[in-house]
């Protein structure tokens, strides 16, 4: 004697996705949806690849954190250097000096950095 079937499950679907598995459904068990769906789950082989099951290189993560505090330090800074460069020009455009471009040279350096940094990275990761 078969065990009686007593917990039901509703699921939402688009209409696509239903007549897909309406299809699929006729197609190997005569229509049966929940045959289809109790074989989907409980025959289904593939392995999870999520980053719970991956293993992570907490140097990478750490490299990476890095980097991308550095790229945002400099973006905050430029926006800094720019606004000040735009509010003194509306005042006197004259008064622009090359002094006022000094920041810009401490940008090429921290780019420099990150440069290094993600060439390392990309060796790390090509290993």
């Amino acid at each position: 004697m078969s065990k009686k079937k007593e917990i039901t499950i509703n699921t939402r679907l688009t209409e696509d996705v239903h007549r897909q598995m309406r299809e699929k459904a006729a197609t190997y068990f005569g229509g049966n949806m929940s045959a289809l769906v109790r074989c989907a789950s409980l025959k289904y082989s593939e392995e999870v690849t999520s980053s719970e099951t991956t293993e992570t290189n907490p140097q990478l993560i750490a490299l990476i954190s890095t980097i991308m505090k550095k790229i945002d330090r400099i973006g905050v800074n430029h926006n800094q250097a720019v606004k000040c460069i735009n509010e003194k020009m509306k005042m006197s455009p004259l008064a622009f000096t090359a002094n006022d471009l000094l920041p810009f040279s401490q940008f090429g350096k921290d780019m420099k950095t990150i440069q290094e940094m993600l060439r390392y990275l990309y060796e790390m990761l090509k290993s």
